[in-house]
Formats: C-alpha cells, structure tokens, sequence
C-alpha cells in the first residue's frame, strides 16, 4: 500500500541509507550506497569530483534514489528526479550527517578527520515519488 506523505518524510528523515541510482557514460545502470540529508522535500548528498557517481550524474543529471527499512515489515521510497551540483566545502552539513548516521562522538570524529575539502554538493527536489508499506497490507 503506498504511503502517506507524513510517513514518507518521517522515513526519509531517519538515518536510512540510500541507493543512489544513476547512468553512467557508457549508458550502465551505477548503483552505490550513500549517505544523505532531507529537508523540506529535497534530497542534499556529497560526493567526490573524481568519484564515478559524479561522473555519472555529470554526464546525466537523471537520478533514482531508493530508501527502505531493510527490515520487517519493509517499507520503501523511490524518489526519481534531476539534479544540480555544485562544488563547495560544506563542512557544517558534513558534520550534521556524520553525526545523523554515527551518533554525536563518532559523528563529529568522522567530520574531523573528513572535512576541510570542498566536496561536490548534489541537490534534488523528486518529480516523482513511488512507496509502500507492507505493514498496511491486508492478507
């Protein structure tokens, strides 16, 4: 059954990791795991310039990203969109999602020893959205 849009923010909020979905220039599918931040509809990630999901999303703007639980009873979003990217350091969002992802010691040893780079900025609001719960499935 497709969820709800609070439940799909509330989902996307918690620290899940993503499948960032993309083409490459030889026109494969590249799918890698990442870490990522949602606020207020839109999907912010970092990456490497010399990383191949940039080099992918450099080439075609066009991503999927997929969100589930993993776990029993599952519960996924696919979120497909273009995206903007930009080169900047972004040390303050890095800390932010370390800390999301690793707890507040781990996390804010991670962003030190990580930060103080510009990194490649990904940036995207979904055009479309695709969920479901299988918690909300009748037998």
């Amino acid at each position: 059954m497709p969820m709800k849009k609070t439940a799909i923010d509330k989902l996307l909020k918690e620290p899940q990791i993503a499948v960032v979905a993309a083409t490459a220039p030889d026109g494969a599918p590249h799918a890698v795991p990442t870490w990522y931040e949602y606020r207020a509809g839109e999907v912010v990630f970092h990456t490497a310039k010399s990383a191949f999901k940039y080099k992918c999303l450099a080439h075609d703007p066009r991503i999927t990203l997929v969100v589930d639980t993993r776990k029993a009873p599952y519960k996924c979003v696919v979120l497909k969109g273009r995206v903007t990217m930009t080169e900047a350091k972004d040390d303050a969002r890095l800390k932010r999602m370390a800390v999301h992802y690793l707890g507040k010691r781990n996390g804010e040893r991670y962003a030190k020893t990580m930060g103080g780079s510009p990194v490649v900025i990904v940036r995207f609001k979904p055009d479309r959205v695709i969920s479901w719960d299988y918690s909300q499935e009748r037998p």
